[in-house]
């Protein structure tokens, strides 16, 4: 059975801005079938925000074009969970408890983070947290 896993939404944007570094051969791998990436329709809308942010557009400077295909990618290449799981308070930051709840509702074996919050958690039921460098070792990349 494939290794599930979720990428924060801050591992996936630095796989896209960072070149040689473990959120972008974590971004490599799943497009290279090494794991299945488990996401849900809030990460899609946070992604999408956090890719208009004039920081960060200026250090991509994507197209329209390019950002939908990013987009389009992670709801076709990705299994995009319902969102329909509510777990309040999971986690010491609100805005972390949609990820573990996208987690638990894709069955995702990992939550892949450099957040604090939810590296703290350790574990939450299945689902093991770990940071990118601990992620890239579990596939051997």
């Amino acid at each position: 059975m494939p290794i599930r896993a979720v990428l924060d939404t801050n591992v996936l944007i630095s796989g896209l801005l960072s070149e040689g570094s473990p959120p972008r051969w974590l971004v490599d791998a799943w497009l290279d079938g090494r794991y299945v990436l488990v996401t849900c329709l809030y990460q899609v809308e946070e992604i999408s925000h956090v890719l208009d942010y004039p920081r960060i557009a200026s250090r991509l400077r994507l197209s329209d074009a390019e950002v939908d295909l990013i987009l389009a990618a992670l709801l076709s290449q990705a299994e995009v969970v319902g969102g329909d799981l509510r777990l309040p308070g999971v986690s010491r930051d609100p805005k972390d408890d949609p990820l573990v709840a996208c987690a638990m509702e894709g069955a995702a074996d990992y939550l892949v983070s450099g957040d604090a919050d939810l590296l703290d958690l350790g574990k939450h039921e299945n689902t093991r947290m770990v940071s990118p460098r601990e992620f890239v070792e579990i596939l051997g990349l």
